[in-house]
Parts: C-alpha cells; sequence; structure tokens
C-alpha cells in the first residue's frame, strides 16, 4: 500500500511572492485554453533537485512539452550538479543554472539568474516534482510571473500510485477544492503510472503534450564522444580496444545499493572469458564513490581477467565514455539512466528502488531485485542476461 507524501506548504517566500507578482491568478478551468499552442511562446521548466536519475527520467516531458509547443522557447532551471547533463539534453532552447549558495560571493550570479527567469514572462511554467516539494522551485515559478503554473503537491517519492489514485489527474484537480499557495494546476499522479517517468508525464499530458516516444534522452557532443573512444582505445593499451566493450559501474551512493564486490568480480570473470570471443572489460569508478572501481579491476587481475579502469571525469565524461559502450552492467543509481538515455543495454541490480518504476524500459534492458538484501541476486543469473544482451559490435578506429 503506497500513500502519497502529505500535502506541504510551499514556503513563506513563494506563497508571498505568487501574492505579490501573481494577485490574479487563473483558476484549474483556465488551464487549457491559457496552453493553447497558438497563445503560447515561453514554457520554463523547473527541475532542481540533485539526483542523477531524476532529471534524466524528465527529458520524455521535455520532449512532450517540445512537440506539443514547436514554436515556443523552452528554458529550464537546474542546479549546478545536473547542468552537464541538461545541456546536453534535446529538445531544450536555454538552459539556466542556479548557483550553490555558500557566502556573499554567490548572491550576484543568483540575482543574475532570479533577474533572467523574472524577464523571460513565461506562458506556462511547470515545476516538476517528484521525490520532493522543493520551496526553490516554487520561489522562481512565482518569480516567473507565469500565466499559469502547474505542478504536484503531493508527491509519491517510491511505491505504487497511491490508493485512490485517479484515473484521470488533470479532472481530479479540476474537482479538487484546496487551492495551492503557488500551483494554479495541482496534478496528483495517476493511477497507472507506476514509472517514474510516467508519473512526471502526467505533469504535463493534460494540455496535450503527449510525447512521441517516452524513451529517455541525452546526446554527448562529438568531439566528446570522440575523445571518449580514444580514452577507452588507450587503457586497453599495450593491446588493442576489444571489438565489444562491456562496462561496469559497481558503485553506488547508498551502500545499501551496492551489489557485493565479489559478485562483480565473478561476474566480469565470466564475461571475460567467454567461450566465444571474450569481451573487453571497462570499470567506472566516480569521484563519490572512488575505490570500488579499482579494487574490482584487482580482484578481476586476481583471476587471471584483465579490466580496464577508465579515467574519472564529470556526469558529462561519463557520458560520454557509455555512449561506446556495447553493454553497462551496474547497480541501481544514476548512471543506469544515462546508459538507457544514450540506448546502451543495460542489465542493472536493484534493492531500494522497485524496477517497474524505476528500472529502464527497453527489452535492451534486463533488471533484478532482492528488496531485502541484494547480495541474493544470483551471479549465474546476470551472467545470462548479460550474455543474452552482448552483440558484436565491429569498432571503427577513430582517425
Amino acid at each position: 500500500m503506497s500513500h502519497p507524501t502529505p500535502a506541504r506548504e510551499s514556503g513563506a517566500a513563494a506563497a508571498s511572492l505568487t501574492r505579490l507578482l501573481r494577485p490574479r491568478r487563473p483558476s484549474p478551468q483556465d488551464a487549457q485554453g491559457l496552453a493553447d499552442p497558438a497563445r503560447v511562446r515561453r514554457v520554463l521548466v523547473v527541475k532542481l533537485h540533485d539526483q542523477l536519475g531524476d532529471f534524466v527520467l524528465a527529458t520524455p516531458a521535455f520532449r512532450a512539452l517540445r512537440e506539443r509547443f514547436p514554436q515556443a522557447r523552452l528554458a529550464l532551471v537546474t542546479r549546478e550538479f545536473l547542468a552537464p547533463l541538461a545541456v546536453r539534453a534535446p529538445f531544450l532552447d536555454r538552459v539556466w543554472v542556479l548557483p550553490r549558495v555558500a557566502g556573499p560571493r554567490d548572491a550576484a550570479p543568483l540575482l543574475g539568474i532570479a533577474s533572467a527567469v523574472a524577464a523571460f514572462r513565461p506562458d506556462l511554467a511547470f515545476v516538476l516534482n517528484s521525490v520532493s516539494r522543493s520551496k526553490t522551485a516554487d520561489a522562481l515559478a512565482a518569480l516567473s510571473r507565469a500565466r499559469l503554473v502547474v505542478g504536484r503537491s503531493r508527491v509519491v517519492p517510491g511505491g505504487p500510485p497511491p490508493d485512490g489514485a485517479p484515473d484521470d489527474p488533470f479532472a481530479a484537480a479540476l474537482a479538487e477544492p484546496r487551492r495551492d499557495p503557488v500551483y494554479d494546476l495541482d496534478l496528483p499522479v495517476a493511477k497507472t503510472s507506476v514509472h517514474q517517468v510516467e508519473r512526471l508525464l502526467d505533469l504535463v499530458r493534460w494540455c496535450g503534450a503527449r510525447p512521441s516516444s517516452a524513451a529517455l534522452a541525452l546526446s554527448p557532443r562529438d568531439d566528446e564522444r570522440h575523445e571518449a573512444l580514444r580514452a577507452i582505445e588507450r587503457a586497453f593499451l599495450p593491446e588493442p580496444a576489444p571489438r565489444r566493450i562491456v562496462g561496469i559501474h559497481p558503485g553506488a551512493a547508498n551502500p545499501l545499493k551496492c551489489w557485493p564486490l565479489e559478485s562483480f568480480v565473478e561476474l566480469g570473470a565470466g564475461l571475460g572469458r567467454s567461450d566465444d570471443e571474450p569481451a573487453g572489460l571497462a570499470v567506472f569508478d566516480s569521484p563519490r564513490e572512488r575505490g570500488r572501481g579499482a579494487a574490482l579491476c584487482a580482484g578481476l587481475e586476481a583471476r587471471g581477467v584483465r579490466a580496464a579502469l577508465l579515467p574519472v571525469g564529470g556526469i558529462e565524461w561519463f557520458a560520454a565514455l557509455c555512449a561506446e559502450l556495447d553493454l553497462l552492467l551496474c547497480n541501481d543509481s544514476g548512471v543506469m539512466h544515462i546508459a538507457a538515455a544514450l540506448g546502451v543495454p543495460t542489465v542493472s541490480l536493484h534493492s531500494m528502488g522497485r524496477p517497474p518504476e524505476w528500472a529502464p524500459r527497453s527489452d535492451r534492458a534486463v533488471a533484478f531485485y532482492a528488496p531485502a538484501a541484494i547480495g541474493a541476486i544470483p551471479v549465474g543469473a546476470v551472467l545470462e542476461a548479460a550474455r543474452g544482451l552482448l552483440h558484436v559490435t565491429a569498432r571503427t578506429p577513430v582517425d
């Protein structure tokens, strides 16, 4: 049984800005008229939470808005941590990056972004709440003085849709007597919206923004992919890079989401000693979870299997490297969603986030789930799934 997080007020600042800057707010009944594509010239999207996967899962909503309002300028406000992904997400015309405020020196950049958002004057503003409600996002939406502000006050951060979830979120919002301090249209999660992508799409579907595809989307630059391929080739020297490259990312920010390192070693050894053409193993460390990648390489070496440890970099560097893989093996983490957005086949290991809500939705993705303890996921089953997804890919050397 699941219940939404109780409705939470947006905060005094956002509510005050709304009363001051938007004293004549539209009713939910006015929403569809205000969202007529013939009238919409500017659309603002606010997505601030520092979760990689949560951001990538919003890209189908970006696509839906781009296709519904092809003539409008589509702008996004996000955090510094997510900026490298945001500027590589298609469909957006403008990305504003909200700086972290650590002292007085940060005041000027923050005021600059706030001024730009206010000057943008969007026709529509969408606050894409999913895991929680952000007071800062609410304040920016109010500051924008949008003709219509859309959001979700009752978030469902995990679990199936709550009991009593409506079939039609828009109809439910129209019938809701309670008025949110900031959101003119306050949309609940739909009864059928199990996956987090669908829950974000619930916030835009009401205006006819139904995407041609619900696939995730990221686009590293050509020069980034070129350098990434070079880095992979260097990592395998003095041998040439194998034709098939399997990436292994053994880390996750939450240790409870990490499959045991010895299981990754056994899995890598099985792939590296394939009876047919063995796969090349490319192992990732990350800035936040350093050490597991190096330990995995050491474990594989002890088993007589060589693995290349790829250089650590930012999110954009991981995305460029990942785009050159034939398969990624990983825990349930943001890197899984990045791989899915790049069209890279994935085998993912889950213990906390339920695969029906969070795992990639593709016939090129396999998710394993052990809610009691992730270590219970058997290596043999994962190895079989990886071999099933892995296909021979001839690599063309970069000149």
